[in-house]
């Protein structure tokens, strides 16, 4: 299993991060998306502060600086992927997207970064609940981005930047789960884009 300081050099903006918490709530999102994942986070480079590399999620978990406001918050936050990896409790693995992101792409992401910051976390558990039970019953009819969880802010990153269709075309970002986007789904991409094989990773 590869250490974070092995893979760094080969971390790009795009690739996910998928983690596998013990907690009460995380447990219910593996239960009922039979899946081992009950979280994900997009890794976004930035060679202008020093070639940070961050973790862009929204997460309950608000024990890590945020890169741009200096002080922990809960909900969609930008922490050093270094650090969320040393402090998580469970297991996390690796996607790389296979291919770098185009400068428009970048561009999309930023400004969709740009309308989601400080959104909470998701305040509706029934709402993740459901996006976790495979979607039965069809689709939500819509998007509420008032506040956000894991999986739909990655998908709303992939569906800014073109990898995801977007809602009507595509399902909403808020029907997208951790599962998803592990090897077990098979995730289709467009533009000629793919996710590598899960690397199982260490702090």
């Amino acid at each position: 299993m590869p250490a974070y300081h092995e893979i760094r050099s080969e971390l790009k903006t795009g690739d996910l991060i998928l983690f596998s918490g013990k907690g009460a709530v995380s447990n219910l999102i593996k239960l009922f998306s039979g899946g081992k994942w009950s979280h994900v986070g997009m890794v976004l480079r930035m060679p202008a502060f020093d070639d940070a590399v961050l973790l862009w999620e929204s997460t309950t978990l608000g024990d890590i600086d945020h890169f741009e406001f200096d002080k922990p918050t809960k909900g969609v936050q930008l922490v050093p992927l270094s650090q969320r990896l040393s402090t998580y409790r469970g297991e996390a693995s690796w996607r790389q997207l296979s291919k770098p992101l185009g400068d428009d792409m970048v561009k999309a992401l930023a400004q969709r970064r740009k309308e989601l910051s400080r959104r909470p976390y998701e305040r509706n558990e029934i709402e993740l609940l459901r996006a976790a039970w495979d979607r039965v019953g069809g689709t939500s009819g819509g998007e509420d981005l008032s506040s956000v969880f894991c999986s739909e802010l990655v998908a709303e990153a992939y569906q800014a930047v073109g990898l995801l269709e977007e809602y009507p075309k595509g399902l909403p970002s808020n029907e997208y789960t951790p599962i998803d986007f592990s090897d077990q789904r098979g995730l289709k991409l467009k533009g000629g884009y793919n996710l590598g094989e899960e690397v199982a990773i260490s702090g």
